[in-house]
């Protein structure tokens, strides 16, 4: 019995020590889980305290940023707004768009210079900008002095008004120019050496300012281009020939060459319509090969009312190369010689040495030989239908001949009314005797 008692005993306290192990394990187990979660929670709350920290950097950096942003736009808006207003005054200072209109009036000094005249009108409520007038007056070129440095202001007292733009306060007090107008007719036909001749004996230009003009000038026109860099190879003598259109202008008495030849230039280009232009390539012309034969027919036709028919013997000749290789025209002699010269000749001789010389050289001459009229231009555009390849001047109308026998019919004719009449008898322009050699086909 006490055997077995102690085997009891001793069960009995394995068992207590088995289960005081498992109780320490579940402690453990316990500690250990309960240390995991607590470490969780830790992380846990650290997670929302960064998030906001980086939220609040964030949020601190865009708030600056903007308030950088307003106060530069707001600081560019006022920049823009003042000078806006500055440009507004200072233009209506220039310009004088809106300004009182009441006349004062000013004194100007001896000798007074820019400055001296821009202190002036400033005292006097003219101007508000005295700078900017003097700035203006030197970026026009306009410094208050003559060539010589003299003052070109002219002492006095003088009534201004503040409705005066810049341009009129700077020549107010200058020594008034009458420069005058004057009407210039440029009659049908002349040359270019005429045209040039007539506007310096009217006072208005050189002659030398004109031939550089008229030959070397920049002038937009399509007709111009059209002639090219090599318009004198041919012996050309005046690159405009047969662009100054005649008509009847007005210029001032100091026009330059240059607002002279424009004006003449822009009249032929109203004159000479896109209709025309086509029309000349649709007849296998260039535009200055039709005013070479205008020219022509000005200085040959005895009249406006002779234009077409004298236009149909060039053109049947120049249609009709074989039979007729030279177009033969005396108009195209006269030219060149008058240039040379400076008058007008007697033409004896058909045997001149100039390109221009219609009898030695096949074709047009190498350009036009005077400025034609509008109604040589149709002419020359729009020639009657005619079986003529002659025509001769008798007494100032021109006659006209199919035939070579014809022809020289009428000049046996003529002939002998040049025997009878005497010697200083004209006809038209030219004496019978002068006529019975003007000759289409030279004899």
């Amino acid at each position: 019995m006490k055997i077995q008692s102690a085997e009891l005993d001793a069960k009995t306290t394995e068992v207590k020590v088995s289960e005081q192990a498992a109780v320490k394990k579940t402690v453990k187990r316990s500690e250990f889980s309960d240390s995991g979660t607590a470490s969780k929670l830790r992380t846990v709350k650290k997670e929302p305290e960064e998030r906001l920290k980086f939220a609040d950097g964030e949020g601190g950096n865009t708030v600056v940023s903007l308030i950088k942003a307003i106060v530069y736009i707001i600081f560019v808006v006022v920049i823009s707004v003042f000078a806006s207003i500055f440009i507004i005054l200072v233009g209506n200072d220039v310009f004088a768009f809106v300004k009182n209109d009441e006349v004062r009036d000013v004194v100007i000094p001896e000798n007074a210079d820019l400055g001296d005249v821009a202190d002036v009108l400033y005292e006097n409520d003219i101007i508000a900008y005295p700078q900017i007038f003097k700035l203006y007056a030197h970026i026009n070129g306009e410094d208050g002095k003559t060539e010589d440095g003299k003052s070109k202001f002219v002492a006095g007292t003088y009534s201004i008004s503040p409705m005066y733009n810049y341009d009129e306060l700077l020549v107010a007090f200058e020594e008034k120019v009458d420069y005058g107008v004057q009407d210039i007719m440029i009659p049908e036909g002349y040359t270019t050496d005429e045209i040039i001749d007539l506007f310096v004996s009217k006072g208005i230009g050189t002659r030398e300012g004109f031939v550089d003009v008229i030959n070397n000038y920049d002038f937009d026109y399509w007709f111009i281009d059209e002639l090219g860099e090599d318009w004198g190879a041919d012996g050309r003598i005046y690159r405009l020939d047969g662009y100054l259109f005649p008509d009847t202008y007005q210029f001032y008495n100091n026009s330059s060459e240059v607002t002279v030849i424009k004006r003449l230039l822009r009249r032929f280009n109203q004159i000479f319509t896109e209709e025309y232009r086509e029309q000349c390539a649709s007849m296998g012309y260039t535009v200055d090969e039709m005013i070479t034969l205008a020219s022509m027919i000005e200085k040959e036709a005895g009249s406006a009312a002779e234009f077409f028919y004298v236009s149909s013997v060039f053109h049947n000749r120049l249609n009709n190369p074989a039979a007729y290789p030279k177009l033969e025209s005396d108009a195209t002699i006269v030219y060149a010689i008058q240039h040379e010269t400076g008058e007008r000749p007697n033409l004896t001789s058909t045997t001149y040495e100039t390109p221009y010389n219609t009898y030695t050289y096949g074709g047009l001459p190498p350009g036009p030989i005077a400025n034609p009229s509008a109604s040589a231009i149709l002419a020359a555009l729009s020639p009657v239908k005619s079986g003529y390849y002659f025509f001769i001047s008798d007494g100032g109308v021109t006659k006209f001949s199919e035939t070579r026998a014809q022809h020289e019919a009428l000049i046996a004719e003529i002939r002998q009314k040049s025997q009878a009449a005497s010697s200083s008898q004209q006809t038209g322009d030219m004496s019978a005797e002068e006529a019975a050699n003007s000759l289409t086909d030279n004899q």
